[in-house]
């Protein structure tokens, strides 16, 4: 009965912990290149920002890239120059007015980079046709005193429409006390959930002084299937002594998925690393979650009642085992007495023997205790006397005349 029990408890717990599954792994670092591959990656961080892909789909406003990098400043007291590309995707064009503002974002040691911009030519207003763009430059002169570190500013481009978007220019001063340390805080992705959602976050945190680009992204696969959909892609600039959060919580159906999390940061090298977090995730409707949570509990009612059996069935054996240690005490007591009863049956019949030969002894004179060895007899005559020698074997110790009286 106890096995069938056992199996029966063996196979739901078998069944909950697939229903459940919660496989958490722990996050993994590995250098990664700027194409995402990761074998022989020496040196992740990049001179220049790399030159993107515009789109030309219509748009209601024009854009601007988010991030203008310089790259690093290996000298001092020199000027460095730098363009803005500006896309007009929209059905007419545009007149844009550009400003170089400085930028609250960051700390006050690393917003500097405004008071050493400039346009070059002073052209800051410009026109751009429909469907087209447009680059604006820049220059920074960057003077002999500047400190090590990043150094941030913000260029501001407003359209007649009252429309505007922001491009954050960075420079970088290399040197020997420039500083590398940031770290991936608080990985998390939801194990289970009451939805068709996937949730995930994680936090980069940079206590270097140099900033760098974290990218995010957030896939997942059905664990019956192979392919693999990217649920979340984003970026952003982690400035000096700052954080960046990413999350997610995008919406791909019920089901049981294989979820990946990355994100990048960079290390006391210089290097670019990637936190990567793999997890089951099990996105359930309300009524998926009642049925799961009645599993665990007949789980835990068939442990207590198993314990219980077992609870039970010790105490049976205990009482059965003291029951069986009274019998044998008894029997003991019982054969004890038996040898006592016959020891003294035994001292008794030595004692009656010791009388009778005591008695024998007085009768024929005999002192007490000795043994009659052999008594020598002769047929007895009637009305005649018979002489009868008792010894003890040494030698005769008196003749008696005995007469026949019948």
């Amino acid at each position: 009965m106890k096995k069938n029990w056992a199996k029966v408890g063996l196979t739901l717990s078998l069944a909950s912990v697939f229903l459940l599954s919660l496989v958490f792994s722990p996050i993994a670092s590995a250098c990664i290149n700027g194409d995402g591959t990761t074998d022989g990656a020496t040196n992740c961080i990049l001179d220049s920002e790399e030159e993107g892909e515009h789109t030309t789909e219509l748009q209601e406003y024009f854009t601007v890239e988010k991030l203008v990098d310089f790259g690093r400043a290996t000298e001092l007291d020199r000027s460095y120059t730098k363009e803005i590309e500006v896309l007009n995707n929209t059905v007419s064009d545009v007149i844009i007015d550009a400003e170089i503002v400085k930028n609250t974002d960051v700390n006050e040691e690393n917003a500097k980079l405004s008071d050493w911009l400039v346009f070059v030519g002073g052209v800051s207003h410009f026109n751009i046709p429909s469907m087209d763009k447009k680059s604006v430059s820049i220059r920074a002169v960057i003077p002999a005193d500047a400190a090590v570190g990043a150094q941030y500013a913000n260029v501001v481009l407003r359209d007649s429409n009252g429309h505007s978007d922001v491009a954050v220019v960075k420079l970088e001063i290399s040197g020997e006390n420039a500083k590398y340390e940031s770290e991936a805080m608080d990985a998390w992705i939801d194990p289970i959930h009451v939805g068709e959602n996937i949730v995930g976050r994680v936090t980069i945190k940079n206590t270097g002084t140099s900033g760098f680009e974290s990218r995010y992204e957030l896939k997942a696969k059905s664990v019956f299937g192979s392919d693999w959909t990217t649920v979340k892609v984003d970026s952003g600039e982690v400035f000096p002594g700052k954080q960046i959060d990413f999350s997610t919580s995008e919406v791909i159906g019920f089901g049981i998925y294989s979820v990946e999390q990355r994100a990048t940061f960079v290390n006391s090298e210089g290097r670019i690393v990637e936190s990567l977090l793999t997890r089951t995730v099990i996105n359930l409707p309300w009524w998926g979650l009642v049925a799961a949570g009645g599993v665990i509990l007949l789980i835990i009612i068939l442990v207590i009642v198993i314990k219980t059996k077992k609870k039970h069935s010790g105490s049976s054996d205990k009482l059965e085992k003291e029951e069986r240690k009274a019998r044998k005490a008894e029997i003991e007591k019982i054969e004890a007495a038996e040898e006592e009863a016959i020891e003294e049956e035994n001292a008794a019949k030595d004692v009656e023997n010791e009388d009778m030969a005591v008695n024998v002894a007085k009768a024929t004179k005999i002192a007490p205790r000795q043994p009659i060895k052999r008594v020598a007899t002769k047929p007895a005559v009637a009305g005649k006397a018979i002489s009868i020698k008792v010894s003890d074997g040494k030698k005769p110790v008196a003749r008696r005349q005995v007469k026949k009286i019948m």
